[in-house]
């Protein structure tokens, strides 16, 4: 049985040195030098200590530099020091290094997958999903639909909505949708089951609902996200 640590002094220091210094291309050769173990070890020192520390630009230049090198190794972990660092420094998404970084990426749905369903739950804002998903290469709405029914946040969920409203024809795969979320047991998707229900017109859709929404709600939906987050919080 393998017990990886989290820590080791001795490799902590050395990361520390070429980082410090923009070694980078060492830092790779440092890495590749490594014992399986402790390759393991400083993958954790660098996505749980490192990168949570350096300036901004040097944590994209890790980021990227990372990732190029080896992304199966590291694109989890570098994109949950991301997600720290959004959450606690509001760190931007549209650095010229990630940006490029997608657009590479463009092909490679285990890669798109994987930073989808790390970022999604953390992005508060509307604008910066939608920048997210058209870094990526994906500009189809109703691509996204099985990523956004994922995480039940008001963004995520005002953005399915726009999309679903593109498939209001086929009431099939809405009420699917609508199901998902309900089974989920969040009462945001369960509210927003309801809402499509009404919207929707989905009266084949069962269930017990405690949010209801009255003709100039149901207009009012399609203004903005704000008029969408007042019905969902009722």
């Amino acid at each position: 049985m393998i017990k990886d640590s989290h820590f080791h002094p001795t490799i902590y220091a050395r990361l520390t040195s070429l980082i410090d210094t923009g070694d980078f291309s060492t830092l790779i050769s440092y890495l590749d030098s490594l014992s399986n173990a402790h390759f393991r070890t400083a993958g954790y020192m660098l996505g749980e200590n490192l990168m949570a520390s350096v300036q901004t630009d040097v944590f994209w230049e890790l980021f990227v530099t990372l990732n190029e090198y080896n992304s199966r190794a590291f694109l989890v972990t570098t994109l949950k020091a991301l997600s720290i660092r959004m959450q606690n420094e509001g760190v931007s998404l549209h650095h010229p290094s990630f940006v490029a970084y997608c657009h590479r990426i463009h092909d490679n749905e285990v890669e798109r997958k994987k930073i989808l369903l790390q970022l999604l739950p953390v992005l508060r804002e509307v604008h910066d999903i939608r920048n997210l998903f058209d870094y990526l290469g994906m500009r189809n709405m109703t691509e996204w639909d099985p990523y956004l029914m994922r995480f039940q946040t008001l963004p995520c969920l005002y953005l399915l909505f726009l999309s679903l409203r593109q498939s209001e024809d086929n009431k099939d795969y809405l009420i699917r949708v609508a199901y998902y979320l309900m089974k989920q047991g969040d009462t945001l998707g369960f509210n927003f089951a309801s809402l499509m229900k009404t919207y929707f017109g989905l009266s084949e859709l069962k269930g017990v609902f405690s949010l209801t929404l009255k003709p100039f709600e149901l207009a009012r939906l399609e203004t903005s996200y704000d008029a969408f987050v007042g019905v969902m919080r009722f």
